[in-house]
C-alpha cells in the first residue's frame, strides 16, 4: 500500500489544483483547538447539549453489515457529556456533521450552528481554504475502534479534514476505481449511494490505494470525488472538516452519478 505524500507546507493555489491527496505534517497545531479538545474541556463547552449520535454495535459507520435500514443508520439522542463518557470505552457511538453541522454557506448566506457554537471560536479555515469557495464545516468526536465505511463525497468538494485529537488512519481510493468498489445502485433500496458495497476486506486486492496515517494537529486533505474510509485509532479523537468548491466542476465517474 502507497503512502499519501506527506509536506510541511502547501500554498493554497497549489493545494487547489491538486488531484491527489496530501498529508500537512503539523497544519493544525496552531488552531486553539489542538491544545484544548480533551473530553474534560469539551464537557465543560458542551456537556448538556443534547444531540444525535451515529450508532453501531460492531463500530462500523453505517453499520452495512446489519439486516434492516433501520439498524443500518441507527442514531441515539443523549448529552454530549453521556457520549464522552459512553466513547471512552466504546466505539459504538459516533459524531459527525450529519447530525448538527458547525457552519455552512450557501449562495453567499453563512449559517452558523447555535448547539455547536461555543466550538467555533477554537478552529479557523486553514490558510488553504479559499473563503469565498467554502461549502460546509463539520465536526467529529469519536473513542477507539470506530471504523467509517468507504465512500465518497457526493458533494463535489475539495476536503481538508484536521485531526486536533487523537489519531487516525485513511485508506484512499481514486474515483476512477468507483465501478470496482462498488457503490450502492442508484434507485436501488439503499438511499446511501455514495458508499461502497462491499466491506473493506472484500475489496479486490489489486485496486490501488493509497494510506494516509494522521497524529494529532496534521492535516489531510481529500480531492474531490475520492473514495475514502477512516479507522479511529486514538483513545478520544476529534476533527474538523472543511469543504469547498472545486474553481471549476470535476468531471469523473462519481461526478457522473450524482448530476
Amino acid at each position: 500500500m502507497t503512502e499519501v505524500e506527506a509536506r510541511d507546507a502547501i500554498g493554497a493555489a497549489e493545494l487547489d489544483a491538486r488531484d491527489r491527496p496530501l498529508v500537512i505534517r503539523g497544519g493544525a497545531r496552531a488552531m486553539p483547538a489542538f491544545a484544548r479538545w480533551t473530553p474534560e474541556f469539551l464537557a465543560g463547552k458542551l456537556g448538556d447539549v443534547e444531540l444525535a449520535f451515529k450508532y453501531s454495535p460492531t463500530g462500523e459507520h453505517p453499520n452495512f453489515r446489519a439486516q434492516t435500514m433501520a439498524e443500518m443508520f441507527a442514531r441515539e439522542q443523549m448529552t454530549f457529556r453521556v457520549f464522552l463518557e459512553r466513547t471512552a470505552s466504546s466505539p459504538r457511538w459516533l459524531f459527525t456533521g450529519d447530525e448538527e453541522f458547525l457552519l455552512r454557506r450557501r449562495d453567499g448566506v453563512t449559517t452558523t450552528n447555535g448547539k455547536l457554537a461555543p466550538l467555533l471560536a477554537d478552529v479557523a479555515p486553514p490558510a488553504q481554504v479559499p473563503a469565498d469557495r467554502l461549502y460546509t464545516v463539520w465536526a467529529w468526536f469519536s473513542g477507539a475502534g470506530v471504523h467509517t465505511w468507504l465512500h465518497y463525497d457526493n458533494n463535489g468538494c475539495h476536503n481538508v479534514n484536521a485531526q486536533l485529537a487523537g489519531e487516525k488512519t485513511c485508506v484512499l481510493f481514486a474515483p476512477e476505481h468507483v465501478d470496482r468498489l462498488e457503490p450502492f445502485p442508484l434507485g436501488g433500496k439503499n438511499p446511501a449511494t455514495n458508499c461502497s458495497r462491499l466491506p473493506r476486506e472484500a475489496i479486490p486486492a489489486d485496486v490501488p490505494r493509497l494510506h494516509a496515517t494522521l497524529h494529532a494537529g496534521d492535516l489531510l486533505f481529500i480531492p474531490a470525488w475520492w473514495l475514502h474510509a477512516f479507522d479511529h485509532v486514538g483513545a478520544f479523537n476529534a476533527n474538523v472538516n472543511w469543504w469547498w468548491k472545486p474553481p471549476q466542476p470535476i468531471d469523473c465517474a462519481p461526478a457522473r452519478r450524482h448530476p
